[in-house]
């Protein structure tokens, strides 16, 4: 509604000066239009339009809508993870049970990737063809140390974790 009221606004006053340069042929005009009619509302609309601007890009951003821990991955200064490895370590324990390993490799590959193009998309396909090239008793270590990768983002925790839990390589299959 207030944009309809802006562009009303806008139009009458274009109105008035048209009608305004049309009477200056040499004729005395009826009225003198002050600058201040024609320059703040032209100023208010300008940074009302501005700041609109800026809203909307804000909200097309697609780092607007990531969490606050991984738009910080894209800041090359702090290297500092937030992340314990001895906690990580015991976590995985708990859910993948004490056979439970890391393949630091692809942990720190997945990891790279996620700090360098923070909001990029998997390659499925790569995934996949690896996961189908596992053992059996390998698939879901190598998904574990994929999206451990992947989601933490931190190649120093990933080296730490495939040094204290190492998987076997040989697991993987070819390569």
């Amino acid at each position: 509604m207030e944009i309809g009221r802006i562009l009303n606004t806008f139009l009458l006053l274009s109105i008035l000066l048209f009608n305004l340069l049309h009477y200056m042929n040499g004729q005395q005009t009826y009225f003198e239009l002050p600058v201040q009619l024609v320059g703040f509302p032209a100023i208010v609309g300008s940074v009302r339009f501005t700041n609109f601007l800026k809203k909307l890009a804000y909200s097309l951003n697609p780092a607007t809508y990531r969490s606050r821990n991984r738009r910080e991955l894209g800041h090359v200064g702090e290297l500092v993870d937030p992340f314990d490895p001895q906690e990580v370590e015991k976590y995985i324990v708990a859910e993948f049970g004490n056979k439970a390993c890391v393949f630091g490799r692809i942990c720190a590959h997945y990891a790279v990737k996620a700090r360098s193009q923070p909001r990029t998309q998997l390659d499925w396909s790569d995934v996949f063809r690896q996961y189908k090239r596992s053992q059996d008793q390998a698939k879901e270590l190598y998904l574990l140390s994929v999206f451990l990768g992947d989601i933490v983002g931190s190649p120093q925790l990933c080296q730490q974790l495939g040094k204290r839990r190492p998987c076997d390589e040989n697991l993987l299959g070819s390569s």
